[in-house]
């Protein structure tokens, strides 16, 4: 970058004190240029946007600051001043030309330090006591947040057409699933009554080798339907989660046993995440023997339950996309004691907690931050959303619970969910 020293001072270019103080104290970045382009001096906001010193930054052409763009302004504008070169963009030959007072765009800027960002440029021309073109003002604001807030607006209305489509198919693929589940309550009733005869054999009459074969096939037969219907079920407690987003329902929470949601949820969660990856599920016996010893149930919405533990699972099965091993858990806890302002030690609340561990690729510091920030993902454009763990922060911070989150580069990570905890009756 070139640096050229020696050049008038701010309030030369025809100012005064008050409009110093203004160009000094500016928030936005603000650039007195010649009429080619190359900044004559700049303020100590344009010097922080770019990372550059005000002396580094005087005499350097904009377009030096344009990674997309290497041309030189200046040559840019001996060209558009060419009317017989009309292909050329004019804004600049427009400008210097009185047709215009100033034109905008949104540019990609290169930072010191080889780092971008979304800049929004604004160039206006400055005229001199004789009302001819004296020098330019260009004013750069960094539009990266201004950009990432539009992209997620444009998200969020995607999501609310999706929300309605939802809302209007789920009540037709309900009515399927219903069916689905009262003929696999008919098949079950069947096959345990001996109703119905796996390929059309009949019992009586077979060797006994014959007769355990049967057997074995009429086993499977009734494994198969109870697949089927727990299928139907977990397709239709996400249609019911569907709906209640559609009509934006709170979900109504009320105490269940967290390892039977689990162990019902576990076929499916083997099927998505694969044959590379091992899933562990350790539940917590003390959970169950609950039941007759005063113990704990979850406060949670079923459905909402599954889902956590549906993101939960297959966002550590993406990271590991070589295959590895998740680790699910359950166990009865209690929610960190908080600090109490009087004598008084504080009480402790029970919970419940489930907790998801893999041994994938792991997190940095900046990665853990924005773990759980909507539309944020580290995945490839198309592979995901950034809403998985954005929809379990939001059902966890509504039952009332809290997520826990262990993890570094290369060593895994371990997402802990705590949810409160009801006395069984």
């Amino acid at each position: 970058m070139n640096v050229i020293t020696q050049f008038p001072a701010v309030h030369d270019y025809g100012g005064d004190l008050r409009f110093q103080a203004m160009f000094e104290g500016a928030a936005i970045g603000i650039g007195i240029c010649r009429l080619d382009g190359r900044i004559l001096e700049a303020n100590p906001a344009l010097s922080k946007l770019l990372g550059y010193t005000q002396q580094e930054l005087s005499g350097t052409y904009l377009g030096e600051l344009y990674p997309e763009q290497r041309i030189e302004i200046g040559r840019e504008l001996r060209r558009q001043r060419d009317p017989g070169n009309p292909s050329h963009q004019r804004l600049l030959g427009q400008l210097v030309r009185g047709e215009r007072d100033r034109f905008e765009m949104e540019k990609r800027c290169r930072r010191k330090d080889g780092s971008e960002l979304s800049g929004h440029l604004t160039v206006s021309l400055a005229l001199d006591a004789q009302r001819q073109p004296a020098f330019l003002i260009a004013t750069l604001a960094d539009a990266t947040e201004h950009q990432r807030l539009e992209e997620h607006l444009r998200e969020a209305e995607r999501m609310e057409v999706i929300g309605r489509l939802a809302g209007g198919i789920a009540h037709d693929f309900n009515n399927l699933l219903t069916g689905i589940l009262l003929y696999c309550d008919l098949l079950t009733a069947g096959l345990e009554n001996g109703g119905l005869d796996p390929y059309g054999l009949q019992t009586h009459g077979l060797e006994a080798h014959e007769f355990e074969i049967h057997e074995l096939a009429w086993r499977g037969l009734r494994q198969h339907v109870q697949e089927v219907r727990m299928a139907g079920e977990q397709g239709a407690a996400l249609t019911q989660q569907l709906l209640a987003i559609a009509r934006k329902q709170v979900a109504q929470a009320h105490p269940i046993p967290i390892n039977g949601i689990v162990a019902s949820t576990e076929n499916l969660l083997r099927r998505l995440i694969g044959e590379q990856i091992e899933l562990v599920v350790v539940l917590d016996a003390a959970l169950d023997s609950a039941l007759d010893s005063g113990g704990v149930l979850v406060l949670a919405d079923p459905a909402q339950l599954r889902q956590i533990l549906m993101n939960l699972v297959l966002n550590a099965r993406d990271a590991m996309p070589q295959g590895g091993k998740i680790w699910l858990t359950t166990r009865a806890e209690e929610f960190p004691r908080e600090a109490s302002s009087n004598a008084e030690p504080a009480i402790a609340r029970r919970a419940v907690s489930l907790t998801v561990k893999d041994n994938g690729c792991g997190m940095d510091a900046e990665t853990r931050a924005r773990l759980f920030e909507p539309f944020f993902t580290t995945k490839k454009p198309g592979k995901g959303t950034g809403l998985g763990l954005a929809t379990v922060q939001r059902i966890v911070n509504e039952a009332g619970g809290t997520i826990k989150v262990e993890s570094n580069p290369g060593q895994g990570a371990v997402i802990e969910v705590l949810l409160p905890a009801s006395a069984f009756p």
